[in-house]
């Protein structure tokens, strides 16, 4: 058989195995994680700064040395809020009205965890099947937030209610009011997170409606009138800010009842589900990362930038240590296979280096690497040890690139893209494996763009997403050369297709 040569891109979607915490998820635990470390790292960093230099004396502020150092904090989340329901606001309607099928998943889970069924203990809390419970008669939004009112219809948030309505009686007689007053606060809580969530949606879907088309009727002679401006507009701190902060506080178990604690977590991790899987928190890092090129003019937003991606990194390196890492994955396929092929190119998405590590392959990270490091100063990209080498500045880890522009026109990057061009240019095919092809990867995707439409090639994508069509794929991509992408919907359990491995479509050209 005759061996063909494939180049791949993985993206986050390739180490699900692994136990890596998707986009959301990830993103909620950097919030929650201790900047203390990466505090302490910087001001390791501005006191090896030598004070007699250009660069302290041009760059950096007067007096930086002695000046405060702080890092993002709560002020930050109504940004992310913001830009949360802003960016999609459709997919918060569509997740919160999907609100049973994402306790499905959660049943599953916690069910697996404590060996309990926590259906049963929701049932002899409100004393009927869970099927049974309907809150749609109680509770409607009005007729402008129509599209919200399917959450009524959800048996699981409808019986969230019930459990609150039927703690009075039963639990006061046996004399546990202090479970009772936390469980129903907690019940609060959990309801207002959600409602205020997709109010949020529900409004600023509504508000964008009104304020693209305020005329029904408009000549456009009058363009005076295009001065008008946005008419309504939202409070972020009401629609949805209290839901973050509640799910960023750690989870402690003060009940004296298990069965109390286990639908106390069952429904709080239903809320951290909805909102990790629709947090945007991209823009925060697109507004910030200026501000590493201006530290004299905006010393504490440098400072928290800087501290941000720091903390990213530790937070990466030490969950390292709790990854399913023995598990098997694409990687450990590719590299059990990798005779049967000829790989022309590795590149990826993701930051740590696992892929290295099981592959022992050069691979190329395209958006930075826990081992790389940028100098915005100089506008370079190295080795923490190779930058700090012979001059002192403040570096920060190569990470999000994708959201700052001068990172990618350093040299360094450009040439790993332009070998990445190259190489996928070579190959018989291109593997793509786990990446999502979104908006803020376009970099990326004008790269494979080129490929597909330009260059002929064959692009390879293999996921485990039922719903992912070639339509949708060249939609994404904005390819017009759809019969060069081919898509194999694998079983999520064993990377297999018709019982075959997935590595195996790449054999034959």
């Amino acid at each position: 058989m005759r061996k063909i040569k494939v180049s791949f891109l993985f993206g986050a979607g390739a180490e699900i195995d692994y136990g890596f915490p998707d986009g959301g998820k990830f993103a909620l635990d950097i919030f929650r994680y201790d900047s203390k470390e990466g505090k302490e790292f910087f001001k390791k960093l501005r006191n090896e700064i030598d004070k007699n230099t250009t660069y302290s004396s041009e760059w950096l502020p007067d007096d930086y040395i002695n000046k405060n150092v702080s890092s993002f904090g709560k002020s930050v989340y109504e940004s992310i809020i913001k830009d949360t329901i802003e960016h999609n606001k459709d997919k918060i309607i569509k997740n919160i009205n999907n609100f049973d099928n994402i306790a499905e998943e959660e049943k599953t889970h916690i069910n697996k965890q404590f060996h309990i069924n926590i259906s049963e203990i929701i049932e002899n809390k409100i004393n009927k099947n869970i099927e049974n419970s309907y809150i749609k008669n109680d509770l409607q939004f009005i007729d402008s937030y129509n599209e919200g009112n399917k959450l009524f219809f959800s048996n699981y948030f409808s019986a969230l209610f019930e459990i609150y309505k039927n703690l009075n009686n039963k639990d006061l007689e046996n004399k546990k009011i202090i479970d009772i007053s936390k469980l129903k606060e907690e019940i609060n809580n959990i309801i207002i997170s959600i409602l205020e969530l997709q109010i949020g949606a529900l409004s600023e879907k509504l508000s964008k409606k009104i304020n693209e088309g305020l005329f029904k009727t408009k000549n456009d002679d009058y363009d005076f009138l295009d001065n008008i401006g946005d008419i309504i507009r939202l409070n972020y701190r009401s629609v949805g800010l209290m839901g973050l902060n509640y799910i960023m506080k750690p989870v402690i178990n003060e009940y004296k009842e298990k069965d109390n604690y286990y639908i106390f977590l069952f429904y709080r991790r239903i809320v951290e589900n909805i909102y990790s899987s629709v947090l945007d928190y991209k823009t925060l890092i697109d507004s910030n990362w200026r501000y590493l090129y201006y530290p004299k003019d905006e010393w504490a937003k440098f400072c928290k930038t800087s501290i941000f991606l720091y903390t990213v990194r530790n937070y990466i390196i030490n969950k390292i240590e709790s990854f399913e890492i023995e598990n098997k994955s694409y990687y450990d396929d590719l590299k059990k296979n990798r005779d049967k092929i000829i790989i022309q190119n590795i590149s990826t998405t993701n930051y740590h280096t696992i892929i290295e590590k099981k592959l022992d392959e050069k691979i190329i990270h395209l958006n930075g690497s826990t081992d790389l490091w940028y100098d915005p100063y100089l506008n370079i990209i190295d080795t923490k040890d190779n930058l700090l080498k012979n001059k002192k500045h403040f570096i920060v880890p190569l990470l999000y690139t994708q959201s700052g522009t001068k990172p990618m026109t350093s040299i360094s990057m450009l040439l790993n893209y332009v070998k990445m061009y190259k190489e996928f240019k070579e190959s018989n095919i291109i593997a793509v494996v786990g990446f999502g092809f979104n908006t803020d990867d376009e970099h990326i995707n004008g790269i494979l763009r080129t490929l597909v439409d330009i260059d002929d090639k064959e692009l390879y994508l293999f996921d485990v997403d039922q719903n992912i069509t070639v339509e949708k794929i060249a939609k994404r991509l904005k390819v017009e050369n759809k019969k060069n992408i081919k898509i194999f919907i694998l079983n999520k359990k064993d990377r297999t297709k018709d019982d075959k491995l997935w590595i195996d479509y790449l054999k034959k050209n």
